[in-house]
């Protein structure tokens, strides 16, 4: 049944992954990070005062862009590739038929069901990179760098402190003047608000401080009227929406430390995320997809082997307007 090419094929199974239903992970549900799908497998980013720059690409033969008078700081990154593969042998589906169906159907569901499991291994990954990218480093799963932005381009990260075990601490000023010397550093950018993840550790300090408790209390009580499933550790005070990271996975090595936060602007094409074509004879130098799938005959027709990609790199376009907040 899988020799079906307009069921089976690499569109059909393209389609079919890049259908299923979105897994919710933390980050993305923030609609902080922006898509943008290229036809090549890597990205040029260049730095222009503290600004990355996607350079555009252009046909072979045609004229690029002018140089300015200084140095230009350029670097090339290698987007990541990232495979899954699974299988459906001709055993999973014996004796099995859907209710009412078809056994086209039966095999459809059990080939869904892979697509499911394998897209959701792929989205988890892109949470553990897109967080690796708020934090300067875009990690591998072994933890090895894929991109460290900061030193890439010789830019260092603000980090500001809350004496949270100070019951003295105006911890309000504090946030007022953290916020404004980030927006100093905007130079144009318009950020319409601020964001910080923060540890289980940061947030408890923060939100049972003597100076702030009360006023988290309030808003948690007016949070009830506004929202019946708000997070419950999360609240807004002084134009920072702090909200607790849950989003985590098992053996991630990307991680918000104990005792820090994260202060993110929220400001349009500030996040990017780019996916590169897969590899693959139907999609060398086409646009990107998200996620991409095919199957291929096991060896005496016993099953065949699917196979899932996707090929993204989060990056955050202004580093130094992202910062860490960190407990004393």
């Amino acid at each position: 049944m899988l020799s079906s090419e307009s069921k089976f094929g690499v569109r059909a199974l393209t389609d079919g992954i890049n259908r299923l239903p979105v897994t919710p992970t933390q980050i993305r549900d923030l609609g902080l990070f922006q898509s943008r799908y290229l036809t090549t497998t890597y990205v040029d980013v260049e730095a222009q005062e503290g600004t990355l720059k996607i350079i555009q690409s252009r046909p072979r033969g045609t004229e690029g862009e002018g140089i300015p008078a200084k140095t230009r700081n350029i670097r090339t990154f290698k987007i990541p590739h990232l495979p899954v593969n699974d299988v459906v042998r001709a055993d999973d589906v014996q004796n099995v038929r859907a209710f009412g169906g078809t056994q086209a159907e039966s095999v459809m569901q059990k080939v869904e069901d892979k697509l499911a499991d394998g897209k959701l291994a792929l989205e988890m990954t892109r949470e553990h990179m897109q967080l690796g990218a708020l934090l300067g480093k875009v990690l591998d799963a072994d933890g090895s760098e894929i991109v460290n932005i900061y030193t890439a381009f010789g830019m260092r990260r603000n980090t500001y402190e809350f004496d949270l075990a100070n019951p003295d601490t105006e911890v309000g000023r504090v946030i007022d003047e953290t916020v404004t010397a980030q927006r100093k550093l905007l130079r144009g950018t318009v950020a319409t608000g601020y964001i910080a993840l923060c540890s289980p550790e940061f947030i408890g300090a923060l939100k049972y401080h003597p100076k702030i408790k009360p006023l988290y209390e309030r808003y948690r009580d007016g949070a009830i009227y506004r929202e019946a499933d708000i997070n419950r550790v999360e609240f807004e005070h002084n134009g920072i929406r702090f909200i607790q990271y849950d989003g985590g996975i098992t053996g991630s090595k990307a991680a918000i430390d104990a005792g820090k936060a994260i202060l993110l602007p929220v400001s349009p094409r500030l996040y990017m995320e780019y996916f590169a074509p897969a590899d693959m004879n139907q999609t060398v130098n086409t646009v990107a997809l998200p996620y991409y799938a095919s199957r291929e005959k096991l060896i005496h027709d016993k099953g065949w082997s699917l196979h899932m990609q996707s090929n993204p790199l989060p990056l955050v376009m202004r580093p130094e307007l992202v910062s860490t907040l960190a407990m004393k």
